[in-house]
């Protein structure tokens, strides 16, 4: 019987399944970035007395808006913790460079790129900001840098970064690739539209951060893989 803990030979071929995830969201992503009425339409369903989906309240949905970037920390803070612990238990020496990914591209990924590289300038406004839903700045279309936020704005966004994050664990984690596939595209979704109910997100938001999420992940697993030990990836 095989052991979890020992790792199988390094895989350093990009999975079909993450290309194919990226792929299919980087797609979907451009929809409203083309037709902007999608991203007014889509956040419509949420806001106003007369909601589609008044979801804004509901517990999940608030616990969600309020939690998930103190959770994608902790779960940092335990990869740091099993990355040092791999320092000095042989055991563990397998998963050494796979906690190392996670918490350099997570800090890097949902962190800096997605918060400081994406949100400060491309100064998007969120939904409820704009003039279509009660507030002052102008609706701009995705991926378009303009001037509508000054900071924490709305493309893309944060806390769906952090639940897309766990797809990237399938780079080095390939026995079990389809599992974080799965957790992480279910993840991203929900969390996105708990961003969305409380109109916080576009649509567009939702989804481009798949692709800059994976991009940014795949990028920190291909610099990792110049400096590998052997064995350092786990099959």
């Amino acid at each position: 019987m095989t052991d979890p803990l020992q790792p199988a030979t390094p895989a350093t071929d990009t999975p079909r399944l993450f290309i194919g995830v990226i792929a299919l969201f980087l797609l979907a992503a451009l929809v409203p970035t083309l037709w902007t009425t999608l991203d007014l339409q889509a956040a419509a369903l949420f806001v106003g007395p007369q909601a589609a989906i008044p979801a804004g309240g509901w517990w999940w949905v608030v616990w969600i808006n309020a939690q998930i970037p103190t959770v994608f920390r902790y779960f940092l803070l335990i990869a740091f913790m099993g990355w040092v612990a791999s320092l000095f238990m042989e055991r563990w020496k397998g998963w050494r460079m796979a906690l190392a990914f996670v918490v350099v591209a997570g800090i890097l990924g949902p962190g800096a790129v997605v918060n400081w590289g994406f949100k400060d300038n491309w100064q998007r406004a969120r939904p409820y900001q704009v003039q279509a839903f009660g507030g002052t700045q102008t609706f701009s279309r995705a991926a378009v840098m303009t001037n509508q936020c000054d900071a924490n704005c709305s493309f893309v966004s944060g806390h769906v970064a952090c639940g897309v994050f766990l797809v990237s664990i399938g780079l080095v984690h390939r026995r079990r690739q389809r599992v974080w596939a799965a957790v992480g595209v279910a993840s991203g979704l929900v969390i996105g539209f708990a961003r969305m109910a409380d109109v916080a997100h576009w649509l567009s938001d939702v989804l481009w951060a798949f692709p800059v999420t994976m991009g940014t992940s795949w990028l920190v697993w291909k610099l990792m893989l110049l400096y590998r030990r052997p064995s350092a990836t786990v099959g």
